[in-house]
């Protein structure tokens, strides 16, 4: 009885893995930077098998590991890096590509995120300006029905006098923009789209469309009623194999999108089909330490712009992988930290320019690289401008990926964690002037009070910091930058003076690593790592770094020189204390206008700020119910002018700071008092 219950065992266990290895096959003819076979663990739809195969590849790993002295070495950090120069640069380029688009800055309506698919969110609307503040107030304000639990990152759209909002209770709302009035809602079974959604205007076949991602779909609506368009795949939905949360475009047929695969795929507009894909990882063969190389990073959650007379988008991607933990990804890890150019109407890719390599310390590209145009030689020329947490301001040329400014390179530290490659050189910018803090050190100690700064540098007198510092056993490091510098909002820049203008946050954060649980037979090798983080704070729950906490700056593009650099953002009960303005933490955003004013939201006051574009001075500012969400839009109905505001609170500042955030529900609009 046992040997016949023992061979059916033995049977099953045979059957599920020949399964699970004829499941790793697969064949796929959409992707156009892959073999057409491949073979591969993550091929695997099931997701307990693909658990069991992956514990089995690790048993396998081990086996390698045991009988090999090159595995075993692998896990010393020994390297040549002692031996190479202290700096590099990449120079930059004198060879300028032509000034194509955009031409002109966002006009009277806002028709896809950041204003359009150059991403510049800069208005050309002067009808409210410096002169008529004061009779600036709220016009209407609309109140999102059901519990508020979650906030609108994505800015509403505006077209054919309506606004449709991607509202956090998973629904479309359309409404009037003259009067706030409903217009119609659409249900979502899944997600509101995170961070974007697209308008079509009609055209001799279709109605005006909506198309956005809801998480693992793809849908299109008609503008008019909110219905779905039913010829655009299976009743008006594409289901997409993974999450989408950025905001679609449309070049010529061809609907465009990015996804956490991670990449950039491309669908038919009329019909839904997937035409073709580009996978935004670098495929790398072979092993490391006996372990399976991680290719999964990269996923460009920030989203895309497109260049509309060159038919090219502009992806800008995440991290690598794990937090902290790149042992089982050696190498720059190409593709990820990066601004990605792909050529959609000869479907390969152009250049790609990497900021951070082999990133461990959470440092991605957040927002959509911005399309814009610089002076060269007394002519405009065509570049794309990323804004990155680290606080850096990446200017590189259109059609080359050749950088505008000097990218400078210094050496970085070596690693204590077994196994860890960290790159030889990161990041070191000069120009741009960098308009956040990057190297956390004793300097930077908070400074509000000498009973915050003791207990702060009590705190921290056993741990790591410095420029781009790997992480230890046993210890916690010190880092700038985890959520900001700049973050998914990036910026506003103004096509005719060639300014740039961001709101960014200077909080220090506390990282550590420790080793998990291992299983049973997992070599030490093999453990796996998690990690903690969270920010540094004083005995009052104040940062414990220096202020500013938050700032917005003006960056002129024309030399690299920040203008004018302002806190913003204030705790009160510090203010009273006769403390200068310290500027919170803030995520929203800002955006400018041509008649010389900064719309700006998301700081921990809960406060809408209008600032002055020439020198950062604070004109106007309104007391909102929650903080604001995303960044301001501001569009045309005949001959008046409106703002509109988000103010739904802040999800990320609702971690760091539960007793001070609130979700929200309102929708606020402004205008000038007749």
């Amino acid at each position: 009885m046992f040997k016949k219950t023992l061979k059916i065992i033995l049977i099953l266990v045979l059957i599920i893995f020949s399964y699970a290895v004829l499941d790793m096959f697969s064949i796929n003819s959409k992707i156009i930077n892959r073999d057409l076979i491949t073979w591969n663990i993550s091929n695997i739809r099931n997701p307990q098998t693909k658990k069991l195969m992956r514990y089995l590849d690790d048993l396998y790993a081990y086996g390698l590991y045991t009988i090999s002295e090159k595995n075993k070495n692998y896990f010393i950090n020994l390297d040549e890096r002692d031996q190479l120069p202290d700096s590099k640069v990449i120079k930059k380029t004198n060879i300028f590509s032509e000034n194509l688009y955009p031409i002109d800055n966002v006009g009277k309506d806002w028709k896809r995120n950041y204003g359009g698919h150059a991403s510049n969110r800069f208005s050309s609307l002067k009808l409210i300006n410096k002169e008529n503040l004061n009779n600036l107030d709220l016009a209407w304000e609309y109140k999102i029905k059901g519990k508020p639990n979650y906030d609108i990152q994505s800015n509403a759209l505006v077209a054919d006098k309506k606004i449709f909002i991607a509202s956090s209770n998973k629904k479309i709302i359309a409404l009037d923009a003259a009067t706030g009035k409903l217009v119609w809602e659409f249900q979502l079974e899944d997600n509101s789209p995170r961070r974007g959604m697209l308008y079509l205007e009609k055209n001799n076949i279709q109605p005006a469309r909506i198309v956005f991602s809801s998480y693992k779909k793809l849908i299109v609506l008609n503008a008019n009623n909110g219905k779905k368009i039913k010829s655009f795949g299976k009743n008006g939905i594409v289901r997409l194999n993974r999450p989408s949360i950025t905001s679609p475009a449309i070049f010529e047929k061809n609907l465009i999108l990015t996804t956490s695969k991670p990449s950039l795929e491309v669908y038919d507009l009329d019909n839904g089909d997937l035409l073709w894909k580009f996978i935004l990882s670098k495929e790398v063969k072979g092993r490391n330490g006996g372990k399976r190389y991680d290719s999964s990073g990269g996923n460009p959650w920030g989203g895309f712009s497109l260049d509309e007379k060159r038919g090219i988008a502009y992806v800008t991607t995440g991290n690598a992988g794990f937090y902290f933990n790149g042992v089982n990804r050696p190498g720059k890890n190409n593709y990820a930290n990066s601004i990605v150019a792909i050529d959609i109407k000869n479907k390969k890719k152009l250049w790609d320019f990497q900021e951070v390599r082999h990133d461990i310390w959470n440092l991605d590209i957040p927002a959509p690289p911005i399309l814009g145009s610089i002076t060269k030689k007394n002519k405009k020329v065509d570049v794309v401008i990323a804004l990155t947490k680290l606080g850096n301001t990446i200017v590189l040329d259109r059609t080359s990926g050749k950088p505008l400014f000097d990218f400078n390179l210094k050496k970085a530290p070596i690693s204590k964690l077994p196994g860890e490659k960290t790159n030889f050189y990161q990041p070191l910018v000069k120009s741009p002037e960098p308009f956040a803090k990057q190297i956390f050190s004793l300097k930077e100690v908070t400074n509000i009070s000498k009973e915050s700064r003791d207990y702060i540098l009590d705190k921290i007198k056993n741990y790591n910091y410095g420029f781009f510092q790997p992480y230890e056993l046993g210890k916690k490091n010190i880092q700038f930058n985890f959520h900001g510098g700049a973050e998914w909002p990036g910026g506003s820049y103004d096509l005719k003076n060639e300014f740039l203008y961001v709101s960014s946050s200077n909080i220090a954060w506390e990282a550590e690593v420790k080793i998990a649980n291992r299983k049973k037979f997992s070599p030490p090798p093999y453990y796996k790592y998690t990690s903690k983080f969270k920010r540094l704070k004083d005995q009052n729950g104040f940062p414990g770094s220096k202020p500013p906490w938050g700032t917005l700056s003006a960056l002129n593009l024309k030399n690299g020189k920040i203008k004018w650099q302002v806190p913003f953002g204030e705790y009160p009960e510090l203010t009273k204390k006769g403390i200068d303005l310290t500027g919170t933490e803030n995520y929203s955003g800002v955006t400018g206008t041509e008649s010389g004013i900064i719309l700006a939201t998301g700081t921990l006051d809960k406060k809408f700020r209008i600032f002055d574009a020439e020198d950062g001075k604070e004109l106007w500012s309104y007391d909102l119910p929650f903080i604001g969400s995303s960044p301001p839009v501001t569009y045309q109905i005949n001959n008046e002018q409106f703002i509109l505001i988000n103010a739904t609170g802040s999800y990320s500042l609702k971690k760091g700071y539960p007793d001070l955030v609130n979700f929200g529900d309102s929708i606020m609009v402004f205008k000038l008092k007749k």
